[in-house]
């Protein structure tokens, strides 16, 4: 029976009417939970257990492109509120591209989690003013053979006897009633496109037989229109799955190479047809093996490609430490990419293509080549390595904790830095490491990092300090280290490259990747930047560039872009709502009544009130991190990572942070319930991490007398301390490396005895249920797995960990997850985007500006 206007669906008031089809009637409606406008489509009958489980499924899809699922009920789903009208053709072949690359970028988000949408139509594509949007994904499935008087997929007939609804889109294969996958969809697509080019639909019939027919036998009428995709749009057509485009993303990549490929885009005459050819395929599988892009390209053509990591694992690229470094002959692509046993350092021929996963890598970073490409550092455990592309096991160079960000000179030395020290530097045969820099006290110099050789023993680096004039890019030697000359303020470090004979300096204005040549004689930049990228490495990485260059005129670059939001999920993984707005989150903390959000965003802390979304600067001190709160939400804890210290502050906001711990080498993990004890992790990076307390008033105030001890110490890595939640807590559960990778283990406090192993496969970022009776972790491939917990007098008995929903979130550097104070729901750093590709640039000096004197 049709609702009307007030009638209450579950939480759903009814506020009009919007329209019906073959499933059921769709009303605007409004959540009376979360004050907000959705479409709500009532079907005829209740839903199958599977439906729910499918749609539910959908629901954790979060793309721009995508029409978002936020509720399932017994015989009713509730989605996003749209304004907006069906796709309809025909459109300008730009405007029509356009629309496809959206389509298709939604389609591969849904296809990499294992969704098929199985009706793509015009009808569930909607043209908004942010562009289009898919509808109904997934929610469609057919499981037998289609007859002739089937009715469940076709509206009924007209007087003229034409067939209406979804069985033009279908594939030969569903037809057929066999399985629908991500190929299905891709036929469906190019009949969309078709009808989108020429406002017609690509096959047509008087009856359901004739229509069937055509599918199965005819091909559809040649697009006159865009003659530049016939050939494309017939391979998404092809009758044998196996002869269509495999993925959405090299269709995407073909649709668009093909407007490359016009004469009066590119000269011909430019271009080899060996590297035209070679380089239609990169673009069109999305590959990575192309032997002639080491040829010199032609000076003026520039091509972009995207490209994916290796099957099961997502590229580590938000931070520093997994920047992707190519090496100088451009030959080879090394880089750091995550997934359940196959975590760590990977190593990728440009040339066939071929990727191996280098052992024992697991927690590898900050990655660089030798200048003959021959060798690959990096840095690993406290330790750098080197490892010989021609064979063998990586051998250690040096061991120093805290090392990272080498540079490889043509006389065989490697610069590198220490976290909060100088510059050292080692042979790269091996040796005991010597200081090259001092930090100047009197400059309020705090670190040098991110060094870069250059010809004749100079040397770029960058200089972190208390005061904005001592920071920026310096120019230093090796025979007279003390002197240093500052060359400009930079967002970044900096990177070096020659190609084409002259040489350059790629580093970060803004979030944009910019280039600049530099006169390798007289050490002086010459002309104005050149922007090469928008957005590259921001967040989380907002001061490195995410970005490597080859003397052969390839640029790799990740286009990360740090956005997240705090989203709330159920134990499903269903989305639930969100907590202000997109930003970029470092981390967060929820208060422990879970009405407020004390997050870290644009390098300051903010409070975010979770029911009303507003949020308010906390305060104004240099790059606050790791926010804890006092059980009764009055006080926070924060670590200032710019002069490492630690200090306390009213929950209100008003008055002065007070200093708790000054000269820290600590970061804030937890505070117990009873407000006794603070745990921390130490940052120094001359040990390993360890586990210390600090016993405090329950406002967050200093005992006299008192100091930080030391709760746990092995040769190993402890991490991500967690207290149990009881008054007097008896257990801390934390991560340790102590098996080659992190997993969750639980000891008892306040003496640490007998590590009780968690996790399984490995797992980082405990967190306890409130009530103590589970304990949840993140798991490699980026699932939250929970754990049931059997509290005994002396002993925690643990259960088999068991997977709760995948987190949409795209790196782990810090605990993307909190738990509320229900236990039923987590509040999660969604991003809108997971496991982002990387991005080739083919010819890149060719975007540079010309200057205007040398």
């Amino acid at each position: 029976m049709p609702l009307s206007r007030g009638d209450q669906l579950g939480p759903y008031e009814i506020l009009a009417p919007i329209g019906a089809g073959g499933m059921g009637e769709v009303y605007k409606a409004r959540d009376t939970r979360l004050d907000r406008t959705v479409a709500l489509k009532v079907a005829k009958a209740d839903f199958t257990e599977r439906f729910e489980r499918e749609a539910r499924a959908v629901a954790a899809l979060n793309h721009p492109n995508i029409c978002t699922l936020h509720d399932v009920g017994p015989n009713y789903i509730v989605m996003e509120l749209l304004d907006g009208a069906p796709v309809k053709g025909p459109l300008p072949l730009p405007k029509a591209l356009e629309y496809a690359a959206q389509i298709l970028d939604a389609l591969d988000a849904a296809h990499r989690k294992g969704i098929v949408h199985r009706d793509l139509k015009p009808a569930n594509i909607l043209i908004t003013k942010q562009g289009a949007k898919l509808l109904d994904f997934g929610l469609a499935k057919r499981t037998a053979p289609l007859k002739e008087t089937d009715a469940t997929l076709t509206d009924p007939l007209t007087e003229r006897g034409q067939i209406l609804g979804t069985l033009q889109y279908m594939s030969p294969e569903q037809l057929q009633g066999k399985e629908a996958d991500a190929r299905s969809d891709i036929f469906a697509f190019g009949c969309v496109f078709h009808e989108m080019l020429t406002g017609k639909r690509a096959f047509e019939g008087a009856s359901t037989a004739s229509v069937i027919a055509a599918i199965l036998e005819r091909e559809p009428a040649p697009l006159a229109e865009a003659p530049s995709v016939e050939r494309i749009v017939a391979r998404c057509l092809a009758k044998d799955p196996d002869d269509r485009f495999q993925t959405a993303r090299d269709l995407k990549a073909a649709l668009l190479w093909s407007q490359n490929l016009q004469p009066a885009a590119v000269p011909v005459h430019r271009f080899r047809w060996p590297v035209m050819a070679a380089l239609a395929t990169i673009a069109a599988l999305a590959g990575w093996g192309v032997s002639t892009l080491r040829q010199p390209p032609s000076s003026d053509s520039v091509l972009r490609l995207q490209i994916d990591p290796p099957a099961g694992t997502h590229f580590s690229f938000s931070t520093a430490e997994g920047a992707p470094a190519i090496s100088p002959d451009g030959n080879y692509l090394a880089f750091i990419a995550s997934g359940i046993g196959k975590s760590g350092l990977w190593i990728r021929s440009l040339t066939t293509g071929d990727a191996r996963l280098i052992p024992g890598t697991e927690t590898a970073g900050y990655l660089f080549w030798s200048p003959d490409s021959k060798f690959l550092g990096f840095f690993l455990g406290g330790a750098m390595k080197r490892l010989e592309l021609s064979g063998g096991s990586p051998q250690t160079i040096c061991e120093m904790p805290g090392s990272r960000d080498g540079s490889w000179s043509d006389d065989g030395q490697i610069l590198f830095d220490v976290n909060r020290s100088a510059l050292f530097r080692v042979p790269a045969t091996g040796g005991a490491p010597v200081a090259l820099t001092t930090l100047d006290r009197s400059r309020t110099e705090r670190a040098h990092r991110s060094p870069v050789w250059l010809p004749n023993g100079r040397f770029l680096f960058s200089i972190l300090a208390n005061t904005p004039e001592d920071e920026g890019i310096f120019l230093g030697s090796v025979a007279n280290p003390s002197e240093r000359h500052r060359l400009a303020g930079a967002d970044s470090n900096v990177s070096y490259v020659r190609s084409n004979h002259k040489s350059y300096l790629l580093f970060k204005r803004g979030q944009s990747l910019v280039a600049q040549e530099w006169d390798s004689s007289t050490f002086k930049l010459i002309g104005q930047p050149s922007t090469l990228a928008d957005t590259v490495g921001s967040g989380l990485a907002s001061t490195y560039v995410l970005a490597a260059a080859s003397s052969t005129g390839l640029l790799v670059y990740s286009a990360h872009t740090g956005i997240s939001r705090p989203t709330w999920f159920d134990r499903t993984g269903n989305p639930l709502g969100e907590v202000g707005e997109p930003g970029p989150y470092w981390m967060f903390r929820l208060a422990p009544d879970g009405r407020r959000l004390a997050a870290v965003r644009d390098n300051a802390l903010w409070l975010l009130d979770v029911e009303r979304g507003v949020s308010s600067r906390f305060t104004d001190d240099i790059r606050p991190m790791f926010p804890l709160w006092s059980r009764d939400g009055q006080t926070i804890l924060f670590y200032r990572s710019f002069k490492p210290e630690i200090f306390r502050k009213d929950a209100s906001g008003i008055g002065a942070a007070d200093l708790l711990l000054p000269n820290s080498n600590f970061t804030l993990l937890d505070w117990s319930r009873d407000g006794g004890s603070v745990l921390y992790q130490t940052v120094d990076p001359r040990t390993q991490r360890d586990l210390w307390t600090l016993p405090v008033s329950p406002d967050g105030r200093a005992l006299p007398g008192t100091q930080p001890k030391l709760y746990l110490r092995t040769q190993f890595n402890e991490a991500q301390g967690r207290f149990f939640p009881e008054p007097k807590p008896r257990w801390i559960a934390y991560q340790s490396d102590e098996t080659g990778r992190y997993e969750v283990y639980i000891r008892s406090f306040p003496d640490p005895r007998g590590a009780i192993r968690v996790s399984t496969g490995g797992g980082q970022y405990p967190q306890w249920s409130p009530d103590g009776r589970e304990l949840y972790y993140v798991a490699p491939d980026y699932k939250l797995m929970a754990v049931s917990i059997k509290p005994g007098l002396d002993s925690l008995q643990p259960s088999a960990p068991r997977a709760l929903f995948s987190l949409p979130v795209e790196e782990l550097t810090f605990s993307p997850y909190e738990v509320a104070p229900d236990g039923q729901r987590f509040l999660v750093r969604a991003s809108p985007q997971q496991a982002a590709p990387l991005t080739v640039i083919v010819n890149w000096p060719a975007l540079l500006k010309e200057p205007a004197t040398h």
